[in-house]
């Protein structure tokens, strides 16, 4: 199966991966990520990120994704669902060179290359769980950046959950299936159970994951932390229709 971790900085996505891998140790991840590829080439990114670079960066994830298959047991960093949420974020700012030409461009090949995932986790920021920021010299720390960027990611998942015909982004057929976790270190990975087996595989539509009592406090934090999610996707569905409405104009 192949799978991504998703959503804005600073929300744990490495953190997750290292603890998935202890977790389902038959999955591999690409010896080289987006990360080695700004560094090697030294790119501008986050909110300094530029037409080049995007591009750029969208080709490396696919071809990283083309280099498996189905039956593949594989787990990514970000897909190229994060790149064009950047690009998205990058295109309402008056100082970048992304243009609308460049997002029609962009949205056929992310549409079609998310044929090649399976399963997209998708981190998002909430108050009942928030992660600390911590600094790299490949994380944009700054907050309202992050928050926007998390915004974007909602309202595309708001559109999947809608039916992924309404998000020009997701295919109509062989959609990967988006699925949120959050939490702490093992809350997500008691949410990831949910939906991938003991082997790695994901559960049949017939499967059932059994609670036990132990878990039962955990399962009230996540019920209380979907509540104040459920808050936040309203700002995103706004967003979203900012972005449209914006686009319709030009």
């Amino acid at each position: 199966m192949r799978i991504a971790i998703s959503g804005t900085a600073c929300q744990g996505k490495s953190t997750l991966i290292k603890d998935f891998l202890q977790e389902w140790n038959m999955y591999t991840t690409p010896a080289k990520t987006y990360r080695d590829y700004l560094t090697e080439n030294n790119l501008p990114h986050s909110k300094e990120t530029t037409k080049d670079t995007q591009w750029d960066i969208l080709n490396f994830m696919v071809d990283t994704l083309q280099q498996y298959s189905k039956g593949d047991k594989v787990i990514f960093d970000r897909c190229p669902l994060d790149n064009m949420v950047y690009s998205l974020w990058a295109h309402e700012k008056d100082n970048s060179d992304l243009d609308s030409n460049f997002i029609k461009k962009c949205i056929p090949v992310v549409r079609e290359s998310l044929r090649f995932l399976d399963v997209i986790f998708f981190i998002p920021i909430t108050k009942a769980a928030p992660i600390k920021i911590v600094e790299d010299d490949l994380r944009d720390t700054d907050e309202e950046f992050i928050t926007e960027i998390d915004n974007i990611f909602k309202g595309i998942e708001r559109q999947y959950l809608e039916g992924q015909k309404a998000s020009p982004f997701l295919p109509n057929e062989e959609c990967p299936a988006i699925v949120e976790v959050f939490g702490n270190r093992e809350q997500r990975l008691h949410m990831m159970r949910q939906y991938i087996d003991a082997e790695g595989d994901l559960l049949g539509e017939n499967s059932s994951s059994i609670l036990g009592e132990e878990v039962l406090d955990m399962e009230q934090i996540l019920r209380d932390q979907q509540r104040e999610m459920n808050k936040e996707k309203a700002q995103a569905e706004e967003l979203m229709r900012q972005i449209q409405n914006t686009k319709n104009r030009r």
